[in-house]
């Protein structure tokens, strides 16, 4: 009997670790000069000044889904863009957590990574742009921190 309530908590602590190794974002998808979104998070405005380019993470932990969306269009300013983090729904839904402005990423196949330090502030920024506090609270994109919407938690 202790062995099997041994192993329970043996598997219950590396469920938990796994889940706080998963609080980085990973990078999904790039759409490259499109006209519309192909996941429609992004409509009207912000797609009116012609094609954009919207960059995609996503993030699977604790039994929830977790999506950003980065538009890069007119609205960008030198080194922010309008990017929203999204929880899926099992069934198909989305709800909106965080509608901003932040730091603009580079995308893993981006050519501006090649010229790029490996290590310090920079690199660690370039793997990791995104990470979802471990209470889920708080999204950190670089220096920048970003209240999760208490009502749509």
């Amino acid at each position: 009997m202790f062995g099997i309530v041994a192993l329970a908590a043996a598997s219950i602590a590396i469920a938990n670790l796994s889940d706080a190794a998963e609080a980085n974002f990973t990078y999904k998808v790039s759409y490259r000069n499109v006209a519309a979104d192909p996941e429609g998070i992004w409509t009207g405005e912000a797609l009116s000044g012609g094609p954009v380019t919207i960059h995609e993470y996503q993030l699977r932990t604790m039994g929830r889904e977790f999506l950003i969306s980065q538009i890069w269009n007119d609205d960008c300013a030198p080194a922010i863009c309008p990017t929203r983090l999204l929880r899926l729904e099992p069934g198909g839904g989305r709800v909106v957590l965080v509608d901003d402005m932040m730091r603009q990423i580079i995308p893993p196949n981006d050519p501006r990574l090649a010229g790029l330090p490996v290590n310090g502030p920079q690199a660690e920024f370039a793997r990791n742009p995104f990470r979802l506090s471990d209470d889920g609270k708080t999204l950190l994109n670089g220096d920048f921190r970003f209240d999760v919407d208490e009502a749509k938690r």
